[in-house]
């Protein structure tokens, strides 16, 4: 009907917008370039039409057969309305889900890749779970607690319930490891770490990277010593630590200095999706098996498609370049915290921490401060009264605010909550 040299050219525009496609398919890792949205739409498209409720054909009978009672839900998992895996075993291909299955298996790899390509390259296989960072570490303690015994968690003490939560629905006992004051900065007492360790049988050890000033990141290269000569599994929640090629590196000589099992990392704090998925992974397979076999139930897909779709849009590139922005607005904020400080008559607190800065709010009302910004539109901040939950450790002897420059942020959003917090410290 036309031309052949138009045809041959039509041809060479569909191969170019479908080698991304072909190219995830056989190496099934993170691209370089980012993918564009149509590309995407066309991968989901094509996989999500294999499940069983895609078929005209299909008399369907069972009590859970994907009906839904509008399209605009179809839209809202991508297409995959059976859910991800089997019941009992979150990694298993499920029958009526070809297509869910295949993307549950293309996610794993790509994100597994991604965490390796942004800092850990030491560790063998993960797995992403339809889970936030509390319940995965959960789902990781009932594992352990299935396979190995355990009864108790080791845990320097974070003012956060998540990982708590997790603790005890995995049916654990915890075991907080004291905090001690070292200048402003908040850190583990590794003498009541090493003490506990000693008397404690069936533990496991829960270290964190990342958390809010004026708490520093636990030492986990050491940790991860400590569980080797002690033979105990340990668990490192690294919630928003891949932004960070400096937590990266921490978490990467951990691994290759002791020992360690497992790492937790937030899907929506790292890649930018929406809350609800986690990227557990691990330098032992097994570990990622059990966890995978801890899962009670079918799992919900919306979670691990949209990190899939994240990782194909943001891709090694962009990511990267994020990262720098990130690197940069860090900066831009604790300039901008100190010059306010040092007008109105507080300080930036010392504390070591690749994304958040703190300032002192002596005899002002943290709350009051927080609740103001609050309602000016600032979304985020911390505020902390003196002693109060949040600082890790019992009498912290200042007020503050926390404020964060976490990737995806801009520089306007910086620019403007510290214009407010200026004029809302102001004498």
């Amino acid at each position: 009907m036309i031309p052949e040299s138009m045809m041959r050219h039509g041809r060479a525009t569909i191969d170019a917008s479908l080698a991304p496609l072909r190219d995830l398919l056989n190496r099934r890792q993170i691209p370089i370039i980012s993918w564009q949205d149509s590309q995407i739409e066309f991968l989901l498209a094509v996989l999500s039409a294999m499940d069983s409720d895609k078929d005209p054909k299909a008399a369907r009978v069972g009590e859970r057969e994907a009906r839904i009672a509008t399209p605009l839900l179809n839209r809202l998992t991508g297409g995959f309305n059976h859910g991800v895996g089997r019941s009992g075993q979150l990694s298993a291909p499920q029958p009526k889900a070809t297509g869910a299955s295949i993307m549950q298996e293309i996610v794993d790899s790509v994100a597994l890749d991604a965490i390796r390509k942004l800092g850990l390259p030491n560790v063998r296989d993960g797995i992403v779970v339809p889970l936030p960072t509390g319940m995965s570490i959960g789902l990781i303690l009932g594992g352990m607690r299935r396979e190995l015994g355990i009864q108790t968690v080791l845990y320097p003490r974070i003012d956060h319930r998540s990982p708590s939560r997790g603790i005890s629905l995995a049916g654990l006992r915890e075991v907080s490891v004291r905090t001690v004051l070292d200048g402003d900065a908040v850190r583990m007492d590794m003498e009541d770490l090493s003490d506990k360790m000693a008397d404690c049988k069936n533990c496991v050890l829960l270290g964190t990277t990342t958390f809010f000033p004026p708490r520093e990141a636990d030492p986990v290269k050491e940790m991860a010593r400590m569980a080797s000569d002690h033979d105990i599994p340990f668990i490192i929640n690294n919630a928003y630590g891949v932004q960070s090629a400096e937590v990266m590196a921490l978490v990467r000589s951990a691994i290759d200095a002791g020992r360690v099992d497992a790492i937790v990392q937030s899907s929506d704090k790292n890649f930018l999706t929406p809350v609800g998925g986690a990227v557990i992974v691990s330098p032992n397979e097994e570990v990622i098996k059990q966890t995978s076999e801890t899962y009670a139930g079918r799992a919900s897909a919306s979670p691990v498609v949209q990190l899939l779709v994240a990782l194909l849009a943001l891709g090694i590139e962009r990511y990267e370049a994020l990262r720098s922005q990130q690197l940069d607005n860090r900066k831009v904020l604790e300039s901008r915290l100190r010059e306010i400080a040092e007008e109105v008559g507080q300080r930036v607190l010392e504390v070591r921490n690749p994304v958040s800065v703190a300032m002192t709010l002596e005899n002002l009302d943290a709350t009051e401060v927080g609740s103001r910004l609050y309602n000016n539109r600032v979304t985020g901040p911390r505020s902390v009264e003196k002693g109060g939950f949040g600082s890790c450790i019992d009498g912290y002897p200042h007020s503050y605010i926390v404020m964060n420059a976490a990737i995806g942020s801009s520089r306007s959003d910086i620019d403007k909550a510290t214009t407010k917090l200026y004029k809302e410290v102001r004498v």
